[in-house]
């Protein structure tokens, strides 16, 4: 009943469409009784008899198809359009560009490294990432204009380095290797001349995994089952929205709580510091 009350015009249309197509069947089925009458007018226009009778079994045929096309047709059809529209109203409010579960795409990724300037990377070591896109990496790194910023797994937090052994089916020993493996080869891409290289260690477990290139960013999922899989949910993004934002917040509040994988890294940070707290 309160649904009923929460739609009159809906079911005043109902109302209406059901009464005209009643309307409608009755006068075809009037046409249909008077065409199949025997009399001597029907006998003397045979033609206009069969003109009567195709037209009555016309107008409930069609009485028939209306009911149904506006009482079902129309509104499911409505209900579809509706939701596309919605759907691609979201997709667009998002940001969303992408998805695939083919984390190493290599025209996705491709795609990302194209023109860019700043690479923010959040892994917990990213091995295989690495080795795949070192290329791609050198040639940033070649760049006065870039930067390239890398957070990994703090390998000196006891809870974090458990947790993400436990999880990636490896020891806490051979989990802190691959992270120091992973800050040196970054290091390493830093030149004179070149791209701003900067790795950081963050304490947490790590639920997902992001890159930020520029304004572009990317997202892929943890499996939580044993072993490693390329089959991983992945999500490319742009800059203006919702998705994109919300990367961008976890990257400020990343690096807010991070700590400079090299002593060096540090002292140039408080340096800034220092300096833009005199000015």
């Amino acid at each position: 009943m309160a649904k009923k009350r929460d739609t009159p015009y809906r079911s005043l249309t109902t109302h209406r469409y059901v009464l005209v197509a009643a309307a409608v069947f009755v006068l075809g089925a009037y046409f249909l009784y008077l065409g199949g009458e025997e009399t001597r007018f029907w006998q003397s226009h045979p033609g206009l008899r069969t003109l009567m009778e195709q037209l009555g079994g016309l107008l409930i045929v069609t009485a028939g198809i209306s009911i149904l096309w506006e009482l079902i047709g129309k509104r499911s059809f409505a209900r579809e359009v509706l939701e596309s529209t919605r759907t691609a109203n979201e997709i667009e409010s998002a940001g969303l560009k992408r998805i695939t579960n083919q984390f190493y795409d290599e025209a996705l990724w491709k795609y990302c490294f194209k023109g860019v300037e700043k690479l923010d990377i959040f892994v917990a070591y990213g091995g295989t990432w690495r080795r795949t896109y070192l290329s791609q990496l050198q040639t940033l790194a070649k760049s006065a204009k870039g930067r390239i910023r890398v957070y990994l797994a703090d390998p000196e937090d006891p809870a974090t380095i458990t947790t993400l052994a436990n999880r990636f089916g490896s020891t806490p020993e051979k989990l802190k290797e691959k992270i120091w493996e992973t800050k040196e080869e970054f290091e390493a891409l830093q030149q004179e001349g070149g791209a701003s290289v900067q790795v950081f260690f963050w304490a947490g477990d790590r639920v997902f995994t992001f890159y930020r290139f520029d304004n572009r960013a990317v997202v892929a999922l943890y499996q939580h089952s044993e072993g490693r899989s390329p089959v991983l949910p992945t999500i490319q993004c742009e800059n203006g929205g919702s998705l994109f934002q919300f990367v961008y917040d976890e990257l400020r509040s990343i690096r807010t709580a991070s700590r400079p994988a090299t002593q060096q890294d540090e002292d140039d940070i408080s340096a800034v510091v220092t300096q833009i707290r005199r000015g």
